[in-house]
């Protein structure tokens, strides 16, 4: 079993507010937390319940699977994961999964 890293979360938690320019002022405060609690989680010298983590997952629009583990499909990274899932299948399961992927596109506003 995998144990967590909680200096790794806490960075990664940090680069995400950053990257969406929040200080941490405004993510504890979407996250009904205490900046002081924000801070000792970024540093990795708190753990955060699960509960605080749902919240600053949602809060910076990540998953749970990202902070913890590494094992994500994220915005960045869709299309690849997307690509690599259906490479190697023969030619016409691919044709007609990208044809599903246009429909899809084509009516989403619809869903």
């Amino acid at each position: 079993m995998t144990s967590i890293d909680y200096y790794s979360l806490g960075s990664k938690i940090k680069a995400k507010r950053k990257e969406r320019h929040y200080t941490q002022e405004q993510l504890a405060e979407l996250c009904d937390l205490s900046v002081g609690f924000l801070g000792h989680i970024e540093a990795g010298s708190r753990i955060p319940s699960l509960e605080s983590l749902y919240k600053i997952a949602v809060a910076l629009n990540i998953s749970i699977d990202y902070l913890l583990l590494d094992t994500t499909i994220d915005d960045n990274n869709f299309i690849q994961h997307v690509t690599a899932a259906v490479q190697n299948k023969p030619k016409e399961r691919y044709n007609h999964f990208c044809d599903v992927v246009k429909i899809l596109a084509e009516h989403i506003d619809e869903m």
